[in-house]
């Protein structure tokens, strides 16, 4: 009889310390959803900045090579 109470007692304490992680665990992914929910992702970007370039005009022939000259 007194194995099976220490088995409960093993068991109960897993159960709980699952239940516990799992509600930290929520709790955790609720804040960061917060913290991200109010950034605006399409506002200017700070610092320096490039600007791209549209060409469109240009063959695929030479964008190849401008590929191979630059390495990107």
């Amino acid at each position: 009889m007194k194995k099976r109470a220490v088995i409960f007692l093993n068991v109960l304490k897993v159960a709980i310390l699952f239940i516990t992680c799992t509600i930290l665990f929520y709790f955790a992914i609720q804040w960061i959803h917060s913290e991200y929910e109010d950034m605006h992702r399409y506002d200017r970007p700070e610092g320096s900045m490039l600007k791209v370039e549209k060409d469109h005009n240009h063959g695929t022939l030479n964008q190849l090579v401008r590929f191979y000259q630059n390495g990107e």
